[in-house]
């Protein structure tokens, strides 16, 4: 973690203690505190800055797994069209080699590499180029609900990508805006890789490996991608101001706004498109409708859909929305093996998100609230592997993974 990252970390915590001890302060009395809670506007406030702050890690997790993968990627000349999808699938089996070996699960009977060839799309090799950048699509894999892939981007008209005025470190850059054509909610993440990661890369090049997930999947035959403007987000001095001052209450009002931190600046200006073909990708991955109900120990929380593939898991569930405690999940929910043991922490990223309740659903409680649990794995599993989800000590097997 950066040290602005932890100033950050504590400077929030600092405020929000500070805020917090200002509203029991002025309470009039320990009887009357018993009915009384923060406000929902706090909570909304404060899930949105743990959020966004989340979603910056989230990209770094991947960072230095890259640089076997990026050799490769710059390596190959032109090929055949029929070829694209086989050289897409050994641009992410080399990339997943370098992350196995960082996560040391390198020699693990449940990671599977080969399955990559199945779900590679032979769109492989799309380029979009105007005169301020080149776009090409070096690999796309799918299966289940989940997509993942490799771009490489040239800016055209800059010598390299770290600009005067600009931050002095490569990592800050990337796109400002990413959008794909999908009619569902998507939950997104992803990480850019640069010269320092890579030696074979220009100064003015970048790779961008994005992951897309939604529950109804990805079964359109044509996906469009849209990336908008390439530069940094620029912090406009509050954060600096309020800590030189030590006054945390200020840092606190100043971060209530999620975006207030963040300008966005451009160093290359445009929207560039491409489509690519959803096709020939072979469909590893179990799914299963559960209507099942569980208890967390408070509240009882109604499992409705498991999508598991060699890229990830998603557990789909329906709330009370006045739970608040999303940090219990991270501890009792568990990948269970045939040989018994559970997936390590070593395998994944775990993350948990809000949706929003549609159609009947919406009618019908609106006290209600759809959450999706993620779990994004470092390498491809084997999922004839997985026996089953533990949920709060409540097992859902996976009887038809064979």
């Amino acid at each position: 973690m950066k040290e602005s990252d932890r100033k950050f970390e504590k400077l929030l915590k600092e405020a929000v203690c500070s805020y917090h001890k200002e509203e029991m302060d002025a309470l009039p009395s320990e009887e009357e505190l018993q009915d009384i809670q923060l406000s929902d506007d706090f909570y909304r406030k404060m899930d949105g800055l743990v959020k966004k702050q989340k979603r910056r890690w989230q990209y770094r997790f991947v960072r230095y797994g890259a640089i076997a993968a990026s050799f490769l990627l710059f390596t190959f000349g032109t090929v055949g069209a029929a070829a694209y999808a086989l050289m897409g699938a050994e641009n992410f089996k080399a990339f997943f080699k370098k992350h196995a070996k960082e996560y040391h699960v390198a020699d693990s009977a449940v990671m599977d590499l080969e399955q990559l060839t199945d779900m590679a799309v032979t769109t492989a090799g799309t380029v979009y180029e105007d005169d301020n950048i080149r776009l090409d699509l070096k690999g796309l894999i799918k299966s289940g609900n989940r997509f993942s892939m490799i771009v490489e981007g040239t800016l055209k008209q800059q010598d390299q990508i770290v600009t005067a005025g600009g931050p002095q470190e490569e990592h800050a850059y990337g796109f400002l805006n990413t959008d794909v054509n999908a009619e569902q909610d998507l939950m997104a993440s992803g990480a850019y890789y640069y010269q320092e990661d890579d030696k074979s890369l220009a100064s003015n090049q970048f790779v961008y490996v994005t992951n897309y997930s939604a529950e109804a999947g990805f079964d359109s035959d044509q996906y469009e991608f849209t990336f908008e403007d390439f530069g940094y987000y620029q912090e406009d001095g509050t954060e600096d101001e309020a800590e030189s001052t030590d006054d945390e209450v200020s840092a606190y009002s100043a971060l209530e706004d999620s975006g207030i931190l963040e300008n966005p600046v451009s160093i290359c200006s445009g929207t560039w498109k491409f489509t690519v073909d959803m096709d020939q990708a072979k469909d590893i991955s179990y799914k299963k409708v559960c209507d099942q109900t569980v208890s967390d120990g408070e509240d009882d929380v109604k499992i409705n859909r498991i999508v598991l593939s060699p890229m990830g898991c998603s557990i789909y569930m329906t709330l009370p929305q006045s739970q608040k405690d999303s940090g219990k999940y991270f501890d009792n929910v568990h990948i269970r093996l045939k040989n018994g043991s559970l997936l390590s922490e070593e395998y994944y990223e775990m993350g948990i998100a809000d949706c929003e309740l549609s159609g009947d659903d919406e009618a019908a409680d609106a006290v209600k609230v759809s959450r999706e649990l993620d779990f994004d794995f470092r390498v491809p599993i084997d999922i004839s592997q997985v026996k089953a989800i533990e949920i709060f000590g409540e097992s859902i097997e996976v009887e038809a993974c064979k």
